[in-house]
C-alpha cells in the first residue's frame, strides 16, 4: 500500500511540472532558510553549556545606585575582597575564583636575545580554582599546581604553537615588559567557540600579591577598583533569591560606613547580584563583560523569520493544490466509485504533500550547504554542516519536512477527499469556498512580506541617521593607540614633538577614555550654591585628559576656555563640565566658569563649559561629564588626529616614531571611525538579515501568486474568450484579472501597518536619538508590493488575453 501511495503521489507530482517546479522550489528556499537559522540557533544555545557543572555555576554582578535609587551602572565585575568573602560567608558557595583582564606585553627569548615581543589581549590572571569550577582539558602540567605559584603562568594550545611552534613549551619563559619573568607550566585545550571568554594565557593570581604588580593588601581592602570577574560553584542546595536577599546586610559587614558613622550604608548605593554561566552570552549586557554577547532577541526574531518563511511557504503548497483541486475531481471520483475510502484518499493526498516536502529538502540542505559560507561571514562563526556527524541535524530537517508536508498538505488532503461521486458526474462539485481560504493565505503572506520591507526601510533609516548625526567631535581622522609601555610614558613629550614634526600629523592627545567607549568612572561631587559647597545627587562621569583633548577632537566651547599650559593651577584644580552636567546642577552656561567643584578629593574651579557631544553612542542619553587634568597618564589612551590629504603617510611616521620609543611594544591603532562603525554592528547586521529575509518572502510569495494566477487564468479561458468576442480589449481583461489581486495586497498592507509601526518603534526605542516613524515609509511598502503582485499577475493574465479567442473555444 505504502508503495502504491509512493508510486502514485511520485507520478501525480511530476504530471504538473508548474506545480511540481513552484511547490518544491518555494519550499526548499524556505527549508534552507529554517535549516541555517536552525543551525545558528543551536550554537547560539550551547554556549557555556559544555562546563560539567555549568547548571551550578553562577557569576557575581555588582551594581551602584543613584541618589534617587536609579541604576547607574551594573558591572559584570567585582572588586577583589569579594571572592574569598563570599566563599566564607556562604556555605552553600562551594569554590570562588577570580579572574583578572591583563594588558602585558611579552617577549620571547631565545639565545638571550629578543626573538619576537607581543600583546595578547586574552591574558587574565587566574586563581587555581578555576579547573574546579570550569571544565578546562589540560594537555601539559598539573592543573592542582600549574597556577599555584607566582609568576606562573599557562598557554592555550592555539597561544602555545603560535608563540613557540609547538606545545611542549613547559618550563620556557615568558618576560613581561617592567622585568617580570614567568614560567610556562602548563598547556589547555583552548576554550570552544562557544563559551564567553577565550583565555590564551593564563596568569597566577598569587602574581598580583606582590607589592610591584598589584600588592596583597590592595587584593584585601580595595573595594573600588571593580574589575575582578568573580564566578562561583554552588551546591544543590543554592538558592539565587536567598543569596541575593543577604547580600545588603553581607556587604554592610564587610565594606562599613564609607565616610564616618554618619554616612549611608554601603547596601543604599550598591549590591551583588548572581547571575547563570548558561545565561550570559544571551541574556547579559552589562556595563563591563569579558567579550562581546549574543543576544536572545536575535534568537527570537531569527525563529520568527524562519517560521514566517515557511508558513509562507505552506500557504502557497495550499494555494495551489486547492486551485487545482477541479482538476482531480474526476480522479477523486472514479477512486471512491471502485471502493476508496475518504481516509485512503487522505494518506494519498497526504504522502504527495509529505513526498513534495523532502523533494524539497533535498534541495534545501543543497542550498544550505553553499550558503553556510555566508552565514560565517554574517555572524562571524565558524559553523559547519556534516551531514554524518550531525545526527541531530539530519533528524531535525527530515522532521521539519514531514510536519511541513502534513501541515501543508492536511488542508488540501481533506477538500480533495471530500468530493462526492455523484456530484463530480452531474458536474454540480464547485471550488465551494476554498476561494476564501486561498484569498486569506495570499493576504497573510503578503502582510509578513510588508512588515519586512517596511523593518528593512526603518532599519536603513536609522542607520543613516546614526552615520549622518552631528557627534560634535572629529571621528573621521583619530587614530586610537594603546599605552605604549614606560619608554613612551616616561618620554611622551619628547614622542609627541616627534610625532608632530611630520606635517601630516595634525595634534596628540592622551586621555582616559575616548569617543565611543562607555562611559564608567565617576565619584561623589559638591557644587557651590552660595558661598558653600553642597552634596550634589548628579551622577557625573569622569574624563582624564590633557591640554591637547580638545582641540584634537575638535570639541566647541560654550563658555570659559579649555586647559593651558600658561596656567599652572589647571593641573591640580581646574575642571571642565559639559552642558548636560551644567544644566543638571542647575547652573547657567555662562555663569559656570568660576564656580567651585569638589570631586571626589579633589576640589578646583570650573574654567569652561563645552558643548554638548555624544561620547557614548547613540543608544545612550548624553550624560554630565567633568574633564580633569592627570597626575599620572600611564595606561592611558592616545589619540592622533591626521591629515586627511596624507593618511598613509601618517601612519607610517606614527609606526617610525613609535618603534624608536617603544621598540619591545607592539604597534597597533584603531581608526576611531571603525570604532564607531562598530557601535552599531549589530543594527547593520539586522538591517542586512530584513532585506535578505523580506526579499526571499517576497519571492516565494510572488512564486505562489503566479502559480496560482496560472491556474486561475486556465480556469477562466473561456470566459476571457468569450468577453473578447463581445468586444472587450486587452486592458479590460487584464484590469478584470488583477483588480482582486490588488485589493488583496491592500488588505494585506492594512494588517501589516500596525504591527510593523508596533514591532518597529520598539526597535527604535533602543536609541535614545532615532528617527521618526514616516507615513512615507509605510506608503513606499505598500506600493513596492503592489506592483509585485500587478507584475507578477500580469505575466500571465496579459498572455491569456492576447490569446485567439478561436483557439480557445475551438477545444471546449
Amino acid at each position: 500500500m505504502l508503495y502504491n501511495y509512493f508510486i502514485v503521489a511520485l507520478r501525480s507530482i511530476f504530471r504538473s511540472k508548474l506545480v511540481a517546479l513552484i511547490n518544491i522550489g518555494g519550499l526548499a528556499f524556505a527549508m534552507a532558510c529554517c535549516l541555517l537559522i536552525y543551525t545558528y540557533i543551536s550554537d547560539e544555545l550551547r554556549y557555556d553549556r559544555y562546563h560539567e557543572n555549568a547548571d551550578r555555576i553562577y557569576r557575581v554582578t555588582r551594581n551602584f545606585l543613584s541618589h534617587d535609587g536609579s541604576v547607574n551602572l551594573h558591572l559584570g565585575h567585582l572588586a577583589p575582597p569579594f571572592g574569598p568573602l563570599l566563599k566564607n560567608d556562604f556555605p552553600d558557595i562551594q569554590e570562588v575564583v577570580r579572574i583578572l583582564r591583563t594588558n602585558l606585553t611579552f617577549t620571547i627569548e631565545e639565545g638571550g636575545e629578543r626573538k619576537v615581543s607581543f600583546q595578547e589581549p586574552n591574558t587574565f590572571a587566574a586563581e587555581p580554582s578555576l579547573f574546579k569550577i570550569f571544565t578546562v582539558p589540560i594537555l601539559s602540567g598539573d592543573p592542582q599546581t600549574a597556577l599555584t605559584q607566582p609568576f606562573t603562568a599557562m598557554l592555550s594550545d592555539k597561544a602555545a604553537i603560535r608563540f613557540f611552534g609547538t606545545t611542549d613549551v613547559v618550563g620556557k619563559e615568558l618576560r613581561v615588559d617592567g622585568g617580570l619573568v614567568l614560567s610556562i607550566t602548563g598547556v589547555f585545550e583552548s576554550f570552544p567557540a562557544q563559551s564567553h571568554w577565550h583565555p590564551e594565557i593564563l596568569v597566577a593570581f598569587s602574581t598580583l600579591e606582590n607589592d610591584n604588580v598589584y600588592g596583597k593588601r590592595r587584593l584585601e581592602t580595595d573595594f573600588s577598583n571593580n574589575s575582578f570577574a568573580t564566578y562561583i560553584l554552588v551546591n544543590d542546595d543554592f538558592d539565587p533569591e536567598r543569596t541575593e536577599a543577604a547580600f545588603p546586610a553581607f556587604i554592610d559587614k564587610h565594606m562599613g560606613p564609607a565616610e564616618g558613622p554618619d554616612a549611608p550604608a554601603p547596601s543604599s548605593w550598591t549590591n551583588l547580584f548572581v547571575q547563570r554561566l548558561t545565561d550570559i552570552h544571551l541574556r547579559s549586557h552589562l556595563d563591563t563583560e569579558l567579550e562581546a554577547n549574543g543576544n536572545i532577541n536575535n534568537v527570537y526574531m531569527m525563529g520568527a523569520i524562519a517560521l514566517f518563511i515557511i508558513l509562507i511557504a505552506c500557504f502557497n503548497f495550499v494555494n495551489l493544490s486547492t486551485a487545482r483541486a477541479t482538476k482531480r475531481m474526476k480522479e477523486v471520483g472514479l477512486r471512491k466509485v471502485v471502493g476508496a475510502y475518504k481516509h485512503q484518499l487522505v494518506s494519498q493526498f497526504l504522502s504527495e504533500s509529505v513526498l513534495t516536502a523532502l523533494l524539497a529538502l533535498a534541495v534545501a540542505v543543497a542550498l544550505t550547504a553553499v550558503s553556510l559560507g555566508w552565514l560565517n561571514e554574517f555572524t562571524g562563526k565558524n559553523l559547519q554542516l556534516n551531514l554524518i556527524t550531525h545526527a541531530n541535524f539530519i533528524v531535525t530537517a527530515v522532521t521539519v519536512a514531514v510536519l511541513v508536508g502534513v501541515l501543508a498538505g492536511f488542508y488540501p488532503a481533506l477538500i480533495l477527499s471530500g468530493f462526492k461521486p455523484a456530484l463530480i458526474v452531474k458536474g454540480q462539485t464547485s471550488a465551494g469556498g476554498r476561494g476564501a481560504v486561498r484569498r486569506v493565505l495570499v493576504v497573510s503572506q503578503f502582510a509578513v512580506s510588508i512588515v519586512l520591507i517596511v523593518a528593512t526601510l526603518v532599519t536603513t533609516d536609522q542607520l543613516r541617521f546614526l552615520n549622518n548625526r552631528d557627534l560634535g567631535y572629529r571621528k573621521d581622522q583619530i587614530v586610537a593607540l594603546s599605552f605604549g609601555g614606560e619608554g613612551i610614558d616616561e618620554h611622551y613629550d619628547a614622542f609627541r614633538t616627534e610625532l608632530l614634526r611630520n606635517p601630516a600629523v595634525r595634534n596628540v592627545t592622551r586621555s582616559s577614555r575616548i569617543p565611543t567607549r562607555r562611559l564608567l568612572d565617576t565619584q561623589g561631587a559638591q557644587v557651590q550654591k552660595g558661598d558653600s559647597l553642597v552634596p550634589t545627587d548628579v551622577v557625573i562621569k569622569n574624563v582624564m585628559v590633557d591640554h591637547e583633548f580638545f582641540d584634537t577632537y575638535g570639541i566647541s566651547l560654550a563658555s570659559g576656555r579649555t586647559f593651558s599650559k600658561d596656567v599652572m593651577s589647571d593641573d591640580t584644580a581646574a575642571y571642565i563640565l559639559n552642558e548636560a552636567a551644567v544644566h543638571m546642577i542647575g547652573w547657567d552656561v555662562e555663569e559656570a566658569p568660576g564656580k567651585m567643584l569638589r570631586y571626589g578629593s579633589r576640589e578646583g574651579r570650573i574654567i569652561g563649559v563645552i558643548k554638548d557631544f555624544h561620547f557614548e553612542s547613540l543608544h545612550e542619553n548624553i550624560v554630565p561629564i567633568v574633564f580633569h587634568m592627570g597626575r599620572n597618564y600611564n595606561g592611558t589612551i592616545m589619540s592622533v588626529a591626521i591629515d586627511p590629504t596624507n593618511m598613509q603617510q601618517g601612519l607610517q611616521h606614527i609606526e617610525e616614531v613609535w618603534k624608536t620609543f617603544a621598540q619591545d611594544v607592539p604597534f597597533a591603532y584603531t581608526f576611531l571611525s571603525d570604532s564607531y562603525r562598530q557601535l552599531y554592528e549589530s543594527e547593520q547586521k539586522e538591517s542586512e538579515l530584513f532585506l535578505i529575509f523580506a526579499a526571499l518572502a517576497i519571492f516565494i510569495a510572488a512564486l505562489g501568486l503566479f502559480g496560482l494566477t496560472t491556474f486561475n487564468t486556465l480556469q477562466r479561458a473561456r470566459e476571457i474568450s468569450i468577453r473578447k468576442v463581445l468586444g472587450a480589449s486587452v486592458s479590460n481583461i487584464v484590469q478584470l484579472l488583477t483588480r482582486e489581486v490588488i485589493i488583496l495586497i491592500v488588505i494585506a498592507n492594512i494588517i501589516a501597518w500596525p504591527v510593523a509601526w508596533y514591532l518597529m518603534n520598539e526597535w527604535l526605542s533602543g536609541f535614545a536619538y532615532r528617527i521618526t516613524l514616516s507615513p512615507v515609509t509605510f506608503a513606499l511598502a505598500a506600493v513596492a508590493a503592489i506592483l509585485l503582485a500587478i507584475v507578477t499577475v500580469s505575466s500571465q493574465t496579459i498572455r491569456a488575453a492576447l490569446l485567439n479567442p478561436a483557439t480557445t473555444l475551438r477545444n471546449e
